[in-house]
């Protein structure tokens, strides 16, 4: 049985291989055919004719039985190397990003990533001061803020960071419409497309929605109930 040394390079080149298995004898074959008819036992009674079709038969098993094995063996080995080819063709497409929902994954992690790197974040002791709390535990104290669905909490390099226009400085208070934004934040809305729509350019004010909160909620909140209103088909 023979296969292509060169199967792993052109599933991971084509992204498909396509086999034509054929079977090919090797010297190691042969001698285990000549050893299991050299261990052929031919019949010791009946008449000449009877042990001569005995050893026919004999020898018709012992070869039946040691091409199964032999070609059990072989094609083992083969559907081996297709499994180990189809394994090395999967890892090409992930580190080449070619497969379509990773490719989708990827795209989405480098815009959350884009978005938090061009939001300026607080972390829970900056928080607490900001709100004027204690910072013994600041951990426990926004978790509490974060369980009301007060703010936005995004987690970077696995610490918690809020963004900080979500804060009303002067009034060390959240902003109470960041509340009313999240009640409100349609099913299909994650955070990252909220914070998305807050940090972006909007045209019904000078800078973004997030910017607005701070003396214009009512129309931040106006324009976010426009943006997540279903679109009427007629």
């Amino acid at each position: 049985m023979y296969t292509s040394r060169s199967i792993a390079v052109e599933a991971a080149n084509a992204g498909s291989i396509a086999l034509d298995i054929s079977i090919r004898p090797a010297d190691g074959d042969l001698t285990f055919l000549r050893n299991a008819i050299v261990e052929v036992k031919a019949p010791q009674a009946g008449k000449a004719g009877g042990r001569a079709a005995g050893a026919a038969k004999a020898v018709y098993d012992a070869l039946h039985n040691a091409a199964v094995e032999i070609f059990s063996r072989s094609f083992s080995h083969e559907i081996d190397e297709v499994v180990d080819a189809y394994r090395v063709m999967l890892r090409e497409s992930l580190a080449k990003g070619e497969d379509p929902k990773l490719q989708a994954a990827l795209n989405r992690a480098r815009i959350q990533e884009k978005i938090l790197a061009s939001t300026s974040m607080v972390d829970q002791g900056e928080a607490c001061e900001l709100l004027g709390l204690s910072a013994t535990n600041p951990s426990a104290t926004m978790k509490r803020r974060e369980d009301k669905k007060e703010l936005l909490r995004f987690s970077i390099e696995g610490r918690a960071a809020y963004p900080l226009f979500q804060f009303d400085v002067e009034g060390r208070r959240i902003y109470p419409l960041m509340a009313q934004l999240i009640a409100r934040k349609p099913k299909g809305w994650s955070d990252f497309r909220l914070l998305h729509w807050l940090t972006r350019p909007h045209l019904d004010f000078e800078s973004t929605p997030g910017e607005g909160l701070a003396d214009d909620g009512e129309a931040v909140l106006a324009a976010f109930e426009r943006e997540i209103e279903p679109a009427v088909h007629g």
